[in-house]
């Protein structure tokens, strides 16, 4: 018996109330779905891989912690990796993990985020 089933059983056993079989699904954890921008990450996958430096990088990774369970974070938090960087290299991101790949490649991928993102939302700094 799992824990929402025991939490079923007592509520109907002990206050007679019955609640649904199961429990209410949600995006992520705070009920909202991650932002998606198809522009966003195709001008990410413009860009040279912030690893070894290809161009254009031609995928679009996402390093962020916003999505919910099976699903990508926000599109915001992609950066441009080649296919290599990315998922084939035996050191790649997904192979490795994101801290041994960013202590390995010595990149920061908070930082090229945050950059990224003052760079797409700023007209100022994207035009000068």
């Amino acid at each position: 018996m799992n824990n929402h089933q025991l939490k079923r059983w007592l509520m109907r056993e002990i206050h007679g109330i019955e609640t649904p079989r199961k429990p209410p699904r949600r995006a992520s954890a705070l009920g909202r779905k991650p932002a998606r921008n198809w522009k966003y990450r195709a001008w990410v996958r413009s860009l040279p891989c912030a690893s070894c430096g290809i161009e254009p990088a031609g995928e679009a990774a996402h390093t962020g912690t916003d999505g919910g369970m099976a699903q990508k974070a926000s599109d915001y938090s992609c950066v441009p990796l080649c296919s290599d960087c990315h998922t084939q290299a035996p050191y790649s991101y997904h192979r490795a993990g994101k801290v041994a790949f960013e202590v390995g490649r010595n990149v920061s991928l908070a930082d090229l985020v945050k950059r990224l993102n003052r760079l797409w939302f700023d007209p100022k700094v994207r035009e000068g």
